[in-house]
């Protein structure tokens, strides 16, 4: 193993953007493009380092020459991806995933890839020294067009960072947070860039500067973005997984420190080598439950495979905080604005709400729901003096939601079950979701009354016999039809009582 200082920040650089990259991807219950592009991005970043490091070490010319330009497009990716994701986080308007800007620049960078790696432009491959140790290679006379390309990624989307967050300027408490973020992607897109130009400069006119700082501020632009994930969880939308992000970081730290001393104390460890563990270490311990899920299949049936994945799930969300829903200006493609609650839209609200209502029996479901970050689960948190955490919102989520079909309820009469026109919502809501009685369900719990029935002599079946023969009666497509009415009245209600919760928060007291 070396002890040359740039070689093992080459080596640190890889290891924790290549964990990054693995956990942003493993992490994320849904892959948003926010998601695929950053993880992407981290993971080109990774492969950088992963280069230099190999170049570094080399010597065989032939060697370093294929690793320098089958690894020419990793100086490219990153600056690119982060400019996309500056182009979705930095925007104020929902747009489509791949904005004209992105385009444009993914273009301009797929035409710096070919030459890079085929040609002479960028890089002197044919010109390499020999006889120089460690190995060089002269720039090509294009690279200054790869300079410019950093300053407008990088650069950009500093630019694109710092718009969004003068947008900002002057809002609420509501707000904070994400001009928090801003402001660290916007600094971490500049000190990306002055790492990226220390670097490209230093090698384009030959300078005799030390590599260390340059790395250093690659390391330190992109940590910001980890920062902004960690603390905000802006990737995973509605979760603070700042707990579940440092306490992975520190078990690869550690698995690696560990395994790397037990090789040290064996053997003397090439690069490569180091390099294979690192990487080992942080791809099977980040997808081991993606591991785990493949087992499961080969020895477990349908109906525990799906136990142990929701269980898995369960711990690892638990790992996560609710955040506080955030109000945010945005507008749709047109430029209109758009009403938003605990960051979604009334459709997506409503959609969250039917998911929600048919979670009520499973915990581990109800634990990813965006509702969580309702401030009427937190007021119902604080109102029963509980610690406000996950576990204690899925159960005030669940409260309210069953609080919520109970108002459906019509105003008391004779008996607690009725089949009448007014009761239909409740009946549909309340015995699949709160009593747990699927029509199938309430099919054979209604021929066993009847069967109870006839055996004792009573004559009259009772109230929830004629509501749970009625319900397996009721035609499907109504049942459904009546299920979504429903749902959509509870959605209502919620959403109401939240814009007026947060009306009542910005105003003060």
């Amino acid at each position: 193993m070396t002890t040359d200082p740039a070689m093992i920040i080459e080596l640190i650089g890889f290891g924790v953007f290549f964990w990054l990259g693995c956990y942003v991807l493993a992490r994320g219950s849904l892959r948003t493009p926010l998601i695929l592009i950053s993880g992407a991005g981290l993971l080109a970043q990774a492969l950088f380092f992963a280069a230099m490091l190999l170049s570094t070490a080399a010597t065989d010319p032939a060697y370093f020459v294929s690793i320098q330009r089958w690894t020419w497009w990793t100086t490219v990716v990153p600056a690119a991806a982060w400019f996309h994701l500056s182009c979705l986080r930095g925007s104020p308007t929902r747009q489509r995933w791949l904005p004209r800007a992105a385009v444009l620049v993914y273009v301009f960078n797929v035409l710096l890839l070919l030459p890079g790696s085929l040609t002479d432009l960028f890089i002197a491959y044919s010109a390499v020294r020999p006889d120089h140790l460690p190995l060089v290679i002269a720039p090509g006379p294009a690279y200054p067009i790869y300079i410019f390309d950093l300053v407008l990624t990088a650069g950009g989307a500093s630019v694109n960072f710092a718009q969004a967050l003068r947008r900002l300027r002057g809002g609420g408490a509501e707000t904070l947070p994400f001009r928090r973020e801003l402001t660290l992607l916007a600094i971490g897109s500049l000190v990306f860039l002055a790492g990226a130009l220390w670097l490209a400069i230093r090698y384009s006119q030959g300078l005799a500067l030390p590599v260390i700082p340059g790395y250093a501020l690659l390391l330190l632009g992109l940590a910001m973005l980890g920062s902004s994930i960690a603390q905000y969880g802006f990737l995973l939308e509605g979760q603070n997984i700042q707990r579940d992000f440092f306490y992975n970081l520190t078990g690869i730290t550690l698995l690696n420190l560990l395994y790397a001393g037990l090789l040290a104390l064996t053997a003397s460890p090439g690069i490569t080598t180091a390099l294979m563990l690192v990487g080992l270490v942080s791809l099977t311990h980040t997808l081991f439950d993606q591991g785990r899920r493949l087992l499961d299949r080969l020895f477990f049936q349908p109906a525990e495979q799906l136990a142990r994945s929701e269980a898995r799930a369960y711990a690892t969300v638990l790992g996560t905080a609710p955040v506080v829903a955030q109000i945010v200006d945005v507008a749709d493609e047109a430029g209109e604005p758009v009403s938003m609650v605990a960051g979604q839209d009334l459709k997506s609200f409503k959609a969250a709400v039917r998911r929600a209502l048919t979670a009520l029996k499973s915990p581990p479901q109800l634990a990813e729901s965006p509702l969580l970050n309702l401030r009427l689960v937190q007021q119902h948190v604080g109102q029963t003096g509980q610690v406000d955490n996950r576990l204690n919102r899925v159960t005030a989520l669940r409260e309210l939601m069953i609080a919520q079909i109970e108002g459906l309820r019509p105003v008391a009469g004779t008996s607690h079950y009725s089949t009448g026109e007014a009761w239909r919502f409740y009946n549909v809501l309340f015995f699949p979701y709160v009593r747990e009685l699927s029509r199938k369900g309430a099919l054979a719990e209604s021929r066993r009354l009847a069967e109870l029935r006839r055996r004792t002599g009573q004559v009259s079946p009772d109230g929830l016999e004629q509501v749970l023969a009625w319900l397996a009666d009721v035609d499907e497509d109504t049942y459904y039809k009546w299920q979504r009415r429903a749902s959509d009245m509870i959605a209502a209600i919620l959403w109401e009582e939240e814009q007026r919760l947060l009306a009542r928060s910005q105003a003060g007291p």
